[in-house]
């Protein structure tokens, strides 16, 4: 289970938080509050991996729906998304491996997207990803295994953010 949970930098009292519970290997729900100009919003989504990633060899295949309550601006939508892991090696190799994550969304903001996880040291990795219509970015340091504290751009906002996992 994963929680995250951010502010926005420009407006404190802008919060968002994330829950992910992964229920069975394959199957991941997410929970999400967001609370911006005056409003809240809850919604849901749901993930199932169809093809587990084989290292080195194939990508994860998932194919899921967010918003599933449509209740955000940009509306109820789908994806399928290809995931893999590259080992990061070299003269040290590290703890984490480079992400890559390419997939195509359906609804409002329909199109291909594009996403990496880059570990620089064992602590510290660069989250990048272009939606089709956003360029989002974190920097990621990662103080123990299951925490992660995240200064990140989305949709041109500043979120500060800590995440915790427990059980992954």
């Amino acid at each position: 289970m994963r929680l995250e949970a951010g502010i926005f930098a420009d407006k404190p009292e802008e919060e968002r938080i994330w829950l992910n519970w992964r229920v069975i290997d394959t199957l991941e729900l997410q929970l999400s509050r967001s609370a911006t100009e005056g409003r809240r919003i809850e919604t849901a989504g749901i993930a199932y991996n169809l093809y587990p990633e084989i290292p080195g060899y194939t990508p994860g295949i998932s194919v899921g729906i967010g918003d599933l309550w449509n209740r955000t601006e940009t509306g109820r939508y789908g994806y399928l998304a290809l995931s893999y892991g590259l080992p990061a090696l070299g003269k040290t190799p590290l703890d984490r491996d480079l992400r890559i994550h390419l997939g195509y969304r359906t609804g409002r903001e329909e199109g291909l997207f594009v996403g990496f996880d880059v570990p620089l040291t064992n602590q510290i990795s660069i989250l990048a990803e272009h939606t089709g219509n956003n360029i989002n970015g974190a920097i990621v340091w990662h103080p123990r295994p299951s925490l992660e504290l995240r200064a990140s751009l989305v949709r041109d906002r500043t979120v500060w953010s800590i995440l915790i996992s427990v059980g992954e």
